[in-house]
C-alpha cells in the first residue's frame, strides 16, 4: 500500500535571496522528443558533445571548505565557521556524510559525538583525496561535470588565491581521472566597480591560461570549439560592475575565443530584479543562466518566456535547478525553509525542463552544505549528526532518505532532461537502495516520522481500550525522560480489560523495503510494565504476510511475535532479528507496532526507539 507522492505545481513565488554567495548556469534550446524510442539518438548526440555544455547537466562545485590543520595556505576554519565549529558557532546547514573520506581528511570540531557515537569531524576541500572523492562520486552516479567556482577574493587576496589555485588544479586532475567535464565560473562577489574588469581579465590571462592552463585539459568543456567560461553576478543589485563595464568584460572574453555564460538575475529578461540598463549585457552572452535558487513554485511561465526570447536571438539557455534551501544555522529564521520534499521539489523542476524541451541545466550545488543546496552525501538521520546541535538531514521531510539519494536523483534527472531517458512525472527511484533502508530515532526535524498515529492497521484490535480505560489504544511520538539517546521515542499504550485474547496492531510507517536473506532489524525497547513486554515491531508485506507469522526470531531465539514477551521492565535493551531468510524476496509495505497477550488483564506501556532495517 506504499503510495507514490503527487507533485503539485504551486503558484510562482520568487524569493529575493540577495546575499546568496553561490553561482551556476548553462543551455541551448532544442526541442526534445517525448518518446523513449528516440533515446538512442539522443544518447549518440550527447556522446558527440562530450565535455560540452549543451545537452549536459553540470553541478556547481564550491570547493571552499577549509579546516585548521589541513595543511592549506589558509590552514584555518572557513565556511564551516570562522573558527572551530561548535554548538552555536557554525555557518552551514547540512552535516556531510563523512564515512567515505580517509581518516586524514577528518578534522575535529567542538561538537559532541554524533548520535551513533562517532566523533563529530568535518572535511576540508584542500586535500587531494577529498577532491578526488567528489569527482569519483560524479563518475559513480553519472553527473556530467562541474562548474568550478572562482570568487572575487580568491583572485585578489594572496593566501586565498593560493588556496583556490591548488584546489582548482586538483579538481582538474580529478575531472581527468574520472572523465568528468569541467569549466571555470567566476563569481564577482568581493570585487568592486573599480577592479572587477581588470581582475577578471588578468586572472583569465595569467592564471587560468597561464599557470593552470585549464582550457588545454582534455576534460575542459568546450562549446562550438571554444572553451567555456561563466560569469556570475553582472546585473545583480549587490554585485559590482556597471552595465558599460560588464559589456566590455563579456566582449573581451568573446574576443579571447571563449564561449561565455552569463549567470544572471532570475528576472533578467524584463530587468525585474536587475540593475537597470543591463539588457545589452544579457544579450551579449552566448548562454544565459538565470539564478532560480529561492524560487518555490512553478517556473513554467518564466522558463517558457526565457526560452522563446533567447531562441529568437540564437542564444542558449541554462536554467538552474536545486534540491532545496535553508540557512537557519547561519542567518537564523525558519529551519528547512524551502523543503526538499524527499526529492519531489527538484524532480518537478527537471520535469518542467523536459516538458519545455530545454535539454540542459545547472544544478546548484554539488557541495554547498552552507545553504542546504548540496547534492553531495549528507547525514541521513539523527544518528549521523552531533547530539548537541541541530543540522538538517536528508530525512528532515519526515521520510527516511539515504545519504546518497540526491546524487542518484540528480543523475536520473539529468538523463531525463537531456533526453536519454523518457519523461516521468513522479520520482522514479527509491528513497534508499541500502544497505540502510530505514533508520529513525523519531527526532523532530531530522528523522523519519510515523506516517500514522493512533491508527489500527492490518490485524486490527480486540479487547483493548485506551490507557485510561476509554477510547482506543494509543501510538505516537513521545518526548521526555523515557527515550534512548535523544529527545523522542515511539510509545504504545493501552489497557486490557478482560482475560480474553487481546491485541492491538498499530500502523506506524508506510515503507517500500525489499527483503533479502541478509536483511535485519534492530530497535531499542523499554517495556514500562509486564504488559509492555508483549509489544514488538511487526511488518506487513505486500503479499499480506507478516513478520509475526514468519517464525522469525530475535538473535536470542525469542519469537518475533508480540505474544512472545521480550525485554526487561524498566530497562532499555536492544532487540535484534535476522529475519531475512524467513521473508526473502518479499517487500515490506507497512511497519506496525503490535501488542498481543492472552489470559491477562491490566495496562500495556512500552517505548520503541532507534528502529533500523538494513541489509548486512
Amino acid at each position: 500500500m506504499h503510495r507514490r507522492r503527487e507533485i503539485l505545481r504551486l503558484p510562482l513565488t520568487l524569493y529575493g535571496m540577495a546575499l546568496l554567495l553561490v553561482t551556476g548556469l548553462v543551455v541551448g534550446v532544442t526541442a526534445l522528443p517525448e518518446a523513449s524510442a528516440d533515446a538512442d539518438a539522443d544518447a549518440d548526440a550527447k556522446a558527440d558533445s562530450h565535455h560540452s555544455i549543451r545537452n549536459q547537466v553540470y553541478a556547481g562545485y564550491q570547493g571552499w571548505f577549509s579546516a585548521a590543520g589541513d595543511g592549506s595556505p589558509i590552514n584555518d576554519w572557513r565556511h564551516w565557521a570562522g573558527s572551530q565549529p561548535s554548538p552555536g558557532n557554525q555557518t552551514f546547514e547540512m552535516w556531510p556524510e563523512m564515512t567515505a573520506y580517509p581518516e586524514s581528511a577528518h578534522f575535529p570540531t567542538g561538537y559532541a559525538p554524533l548520535g551513533n557515537g562517532d566523533p563529530a569531524t568535518l572535511f576540508s576541500s584542500f586535500p587531494t583525496e577529498v577532491v578526488d572523492q567528489h569527482f569519483a562520486w560524479m563518475e559513480e552516479y553519472g553527473i556530467d561535470g562541474a562548474a568550478l567556482q572562482r570568487f572575487g577574493q580568491d583572485m585578489v587576496v594572496p593566501l586565498r588565491k593560493q588556496q583556490r589555485d591548488a584546489i582548482t588544479g586538483r579538481a582538474r586532475d580529478a575531472a581527468e581521472a574520472h572523465d568528468r567535464g569541467f569549466y571555470l565560473e567566476y563569481d564577482i562577489s568581493g570585487l568592486t566597480d573599480d577592479n572587477v574588469e581588470e581582475t577578471l581579465k588578468n586572472d583569465w590571462t595569467d592564471t587560468i591560461n597561464g599557470t593552470l592552463n585549464l582550457p588545454d585539459s582534455p576534460s575542459y568543456a568546450h562549446e562550438d570549439g571554444k572553451p567555456v567560461v561563466a560569469i556570475f553576478g553582472f546585473g545583480f543589485s549587490n554585485r559590482p560592475g556597471t552595465a558599460e563595464t560588464a559589456l566590455r568584460v563579456v566582449e573581451w572574453f568573446k574576443e579571447q575565443g571563449t564561449y561565455v555564460i552569463g549567470a544572471v538575475p532570475s528576472g533578467w529578461r524584463t530587468e525585474a530584479n536587475s540593475k537597470p540598463g543591463f539588457t545589452p549585457v544579457y544579450q551579449a552572452f552566448d548562454m544565459i543562466s538565470p539564478w532560480f535558487v529561492g524560487s518555490r513554485g512553478d517556473l513554467t511561465p518564466t522558463l517558457t518566456a526565457d526560452r522563446d526570447d533567447l531562441a529568437g536571438r540564437g542564444q542558449d539557455y541554462l536554467p538552474v535547478i536545486y534540491p532545496g534551501f535553508s540557512w537557519a544555522n547561519w542567518n537564523g529564521g525558519e529551519r528547512n525553509q524551502i523543503p526538499r520534499d524527499s526529492g519531489d521539489f527538484m524532480w518537478q523542476q527537471a520535469v518542467n525542463l523536459r516538458e519545455l524541451g530545454i535539454p540542459q541545466a545547472f544544478i546548484a550545488m554539488f557541495d554547498e552544505y552552507d545553504e542546504a543546496t548540496n547534492i553531495a552525501p549528507a547525514a541521513s538521520d539523527s544518528s549521523m549528526i552531533p547530539t548537541d546541535q541541530y543540522f538538517q538531514t536528508t530525512s528532515s521531510d519526515g521520510e527516511f532518505v539515504s545519504s546518497d539519494f540526491y546524487l542518484r536523483l540528480a543523475a536520473r534527472a539529468s538523463r531525463m532532461i537531456t533526453g536519454e531517458e523518457p519523461l516521468v512525472q513522479e520520482v522514479p527511484i527509491p528513497l534508499s537502495e541500502g544497505p540502510v533502508f530505514l533508520r529513525t530515532g523519531v527526532e523532530q526535524e531530522v528523522d523519519a516520522q510515523p506516517t500514522w498515529t493512533n491508527t489500527p492497521g492490518p490485524g486490527g484490535t480486540a479487547n483493548v481500550t485506551g490507557p485510561g480505560g476509554g477510547g482506543g489504544p494509543a501510538l505516537g511520538v513521545a518526548t521526555g525522560a523515557d527515550h534512548l539517546g535523544g529527545a523522542s521515542a515511539l510509545r504504545i499504550q493501552g489497557t486490557t480489560p478482560t482475560t480474553a485474547h487481546s491485541y492491538a496492531y498499530m500502523q506506524a510507517f508506510d515503507v517500500d523495503i525489499p527483503v533479502t536473506a541478509e536483511t535485519g532489524l534492530s530497535y531499542g525497547f523499554l517495556p514500562k510494565n509486564e504488559g509492555g513486554r508483549h509489544v514488538s515491531v511487526d511488518f506487513v508485506l505486500t503479499d499480506g504476510t507478516t513478520l509475526r507469522a514468519s517464525a522469525a526470531t530475535t538473535t536470542d531465539g525469542i519469537d518475533m511475535h508480540p505474544a512472545a514477551p521480550k525485554g526487561t521492565v524498566g530497562s532499555w535493551t536492544t532487540i535484534e532479528s535476522e529475519f531475512g531468510p524467513a521473508l526473502a524476496g518479499k517487500t515490506i509495505d507497512t511497519i506496525l507496532i503490535g501488542y498481543d497477550r492472552n489470559q491477562a488483564t491490566g495496562g500495556f506501556d512500552a517505548f520503541i526507539d532507534d528502529i533500523e532495517i538494513t541489509n548486512g
